[in-house]
């Protein structure tokens, strides 16, 4: 299975089709995962192509500010930021998952001493 593929499923798993504007968008997702999304229409693949990027939603530092990060996550960083967030909406890239990651460990020094 490839990492479009890999993507649909987790998002069909997750019920990120549930509130889909077009009711048959997870149809296609379905079909997509058991026959390839190569096998698609191009506008079946067109109905599906919001669902395959992403922009990273940012994190915050301990001071209360915003990144306002704007990276596109695609393919396999996609996928990625999928297993490594627990909401959907919610996405973070590379970056700012390193960030969330030092500033939960600053916090836990601090917390320490």
């Amino acid at each position: 299975m490839g990492i479009t593929e890999q993507i649909l499923d987790y998002q069909l798993e997750h019920g990120v089709f549930e509130n889909a504007a077009f009711s048959g968008a997870e149809g296609i997702a379905k079909r997509a995962v058991a026959e390839g999304f190569d096998t698609l229409s191009t506008k079946q693949k067109s109905v599906l192509d919001p669902y395959l990027s992403k922009t990273c939603s940012g994190v915050t530092d301990p001071g209360g500010h915003h990144n306002e990060c704007t990276a596109e996550l695609e393919g396999e960083a996609l996928l990625d930021a999928y297993h490594q967030c627990d909401d959907t909406e919610c996405l973070v890239c590379e970056s700012c998952n390193s960030d969330e990651g030092y500033y939960a460990h600053q916090w836990d020094k601090i917390s320490q001493e």
